[in-house]
């Protein structure tokens, strides 16, 4: 019952209990009373009556009121907490009305589906920090829906959701929810600049209102692909070396070991496809270390012309087939803050993979130079290059470039995927460029050794001559 009715029902009611009681005032309890007095007495039975009903009313009213301000202050209070954390979620937020509008919806949503950046979808008043109010925008629904002409002019202020969207299936999944009432979840994809895939569920809200959630699914989908590759790659790796196995393992048994020279030729292959299956777990093993941040990096001043020149005499003393030669530019004065058994670890996987994937007769180079205050590491060869669609993808574990090769070059896979791990844990970045048919070029950076760690270093050098460089 509306207040501005409230009146006239009480004076109706008012004037029924006077006649009532006049009437049993004058024929059944006082039938010789004179009309006046009649009259008099009634009104005055009549007036504390009233005055009893209207005071019991009142208070009823009034702890309506107090509550009704007290629902008010915590739904104000509930959406100055809630409205800023929709506002910095990373998912998608919209609610849509049954004429398919869309009422309410947070900055996330505005990258995600076409809609405007400024008054988020909805005209009611949110007060002083002009955003949403969920609850006025209940409330305004539930008014508007008694009047059609309202409504009518306010649906035109706001986006329709088959404008900020084409999708049908967005479209079609919020149809569904206001006419079923159920929630309703799909994966869909929207295609821009760059594809990106959402989980999308939509539950239903009171008064007729759907609200949609995205979800952005787009980097576990590309990491899921990521892990079946480094299943299907990892199997493959070691399917190879295990078979080659077992092929000579049965031919020396059939065969038996009368055949001295076969016999001696089978047990080279058979170590030698047993050593890559052990390096390939000891990488592994290496990476998953890594990753996961079980590594102790022992941080020291290290001479770096001396680490390089190290790992290169190693290279050439494994690789005697090789052809390819070397070029060293790195000032003797320089020096980085590093774990120096690391660092040869991240050297030897740069320059092992500039040998193996150069061209006969090629050049790998190792140069470095401090830029302000890094030092950046280059290794560069001269090989066949890498195409642009596989440069990205080259610090991934087991990601092989030219699939054609990875029976023919040995090696793991794994080796710039430790690079990048260990450079990353040392503070520093590592990136690489290539040109088809001009070579690849492979830059990481490390940090400085302070002045103080280079006298320190020098001074245990001159103290142990025969440690090395």
């Amino acid at each position: 019952m509306k207040v501005v009715a409230y009146p006239g029902g009480f004076a109706a009611f008012t004037a029924l209990m006077v006649l009532v009681v006049d009437e049993i005032l004058r024929e059944l309890l006082f039938p010789g009373i004179s009309i006046l007095a009649a009259h008099a007495f009634t009104v005055i039975l009549v007036a504390v009556l009233a005055s009893i009903l209207l005071r019991y009313r009142f208070a009823a009213d009034q702890a309506k009121l107090l509550e009704t301000d007290q629902h008010a202050n915590i739904a104000e209070s509930t959406n100055r907490l809630l409205l800023p954390l929709l506002e910095t979620m990373r998912e998608g937020i919209i609610v849509v009305n049954a004429h398919m509008d869309v009422i309410l919806y947070n900055d996330a949503a505005t990258n995600i589906l076409k809609l405007p950046m400024e008054g988020n979808g909805s005209e009611v008043e949110a007060g002083s920090s002009g955003q949403n109010n969920l609850g006025a925008v209940l409330a305004t629904t539930r008014d508007q829906s008694e009047d059609k002409e309202s409504l009518n002019s306010t649906v035109l202020q706001r986006p329709r959701l088959v404008d900020a969207t084409r999708d049908p299936a967005i479209n079609d999944a919020f149809r569904q929810v206001m006419e079923k009432r159920t929630s309703v979840q799909l994966r869909i994809e929207l295609i821009g600049r760059t594809p990106r895939s959402y989980h999308l569920r939509v539950s239903p809200l009171e008064e007729s209102l759907a609200v949609g959630v995205f979800f952005e699914i787009t980097e576990l989908e590309r990491l899921e692909r990521v892990r079946r590759e480094f299943f299907a790659n990892l199997s493959h790796e070691l399917r190879t070396p295990l078979t080659a196995i077992i092929a000579y393992a049965d031919t020396l048994e059939t065969a038996g070991l009368e055949d001295v020279q076969n016999s001696k030729r089978f047990i080279e292959k058979l170590h030698k496809h047993a050593t890559r299956m052990s390096k390939l777990i000891s990488d592994i093993s290496d990476l998953s270390a890594i990753e996961s941040g079980h590594i102790n990096l022992g941080l020291e001043p290290v001479r770096l012309r001396g680490i390089v020149t190290e790992i290169i005499a190693l290279t050439e003393s494994r690789r005697r087939d090789s052809s390819v030669s070397f070029s060293v530019s790195v000032p003797e004065s320089l020096y980085v803050h590093a774990d120096r058994t690391r660092l040869e670890q991240i050297l030897s996987n740069l320059i092992d993979n500039a040998v193996k994937f150069n061209r006969p007769s090629g050049l790998v180079t190792v140069s470095a130079e401090e830029t302000g205050e890094r030092i950046a590491v280059v290794v560069q060869d001269t090989g066949v290059g890498i195409a642009a669609a596989d440069l990205p993808r080259v610090f991934e574990r087991l990601y092989r470039a030219d699939k054609s090769r990875s029976n023919r070059i040995e090696g793991t896979g794994l080796g710039l995927s430790i690079v990048k791990h260990l450079v990353h844990a040392h503070g520093g970045q590592v990136t690489a460029s290539s040109e088809l048919g001009r070579g690849s070029r492979f830059v990481f950076t490390l940090s400085p050794a302070s002045h103080e760690g280079k006298k320190e270093y020098s001074k245990a050098r001159l103290q142990m001559p025969a440690a090395g460089v």
